[in-house]
């Protein structure tokens, strides 16, 4: 019970620097939850792929920050301080999505390779919308991207996005990204770009 103790002591002290120390939000403005979003172009007039293309601009342009480092931020705080990754602006996006009427879900793949890396590989979630009756990708990972133009393709199988998927990838990225932040800590370099970057 003892050896437990000391085990469970020694890694709070690793984790909780780097949840205590992450960084602030710089975000001082716009929306607070997908309603925001939903509600600001709700009266646009716009509709089908038009209206999506919208949506994934709007929120892309709400985070100020690409990050991993906050990864344990449900959804909507993410979109609120600016940061976040794909499990949390891609929700964001659809409920957007769902609010504004369309027929959306989330999936997931492993790995994709793209974001302007051909040689990259990571996993990512994004948002599988459908339009008069066929299914599109969107993502909100950039303000450029249109729908089925989201800068990335799936190199392994598109996955059913769920509970599990929620809680498993971060847990699995977790251990990566506190040892990254205490090598950028101990070693006095910036930490990675793929921890945290401005996007």
């Amino acid at each position: 019970m003892f050896k437990l103790g000391n085990a469970v002591l020694a890694a709070a002290a690793v984790v909780a620097p780097v949840a205590i120390l992450a960084p602030r939000p710089v975000k001082t403005g716009g929306a607070r939850a997908a309603d925001d979003v939903v509600w600001a172009l709700r009266d646009s007039g716009m509709e089908g792929r038009e209206l999506v293309d919208a949506a994934m601009r709007h929120v892309a342009a709400e985070y100020t920050h690409e990050s991993l480092w906050h990864m344990w931020e449900l959804p909507d705080a993410s979109l609120a301080r600016g940061r976040g990754w794909s499990h949390q602006y891609n929700t964001v996006l659809l409920d957007v999505l769902r609010g504004l009427g369309f027929d959306a879900h989330l999936v997931h793949a492993a790995r994709v390779r793209g974001f302007r890396h051909p040689w990259w590989y990571a996993g990512h979630t994004w948002v599988e919308v459908v339009i008069d009756g066929r299914v599109h990708d969107a993502c909100a990972s950039r303000v450029t991207n249109k729908l089925g133009d989201v800068g990335f393709i799936p190199v392994t199988a598109e996955l059913e996005y769920r509970s599990v998927t929620r809680l498993g990838v971060p847990l699995a990225l977790a251990p990566f990204v506190i040892a990254g932040v205490w090598r950028a800590w101990l070693t006095g370099r910036p930490v990675s770009r793929w921890i945290y970057r401005e996007r």
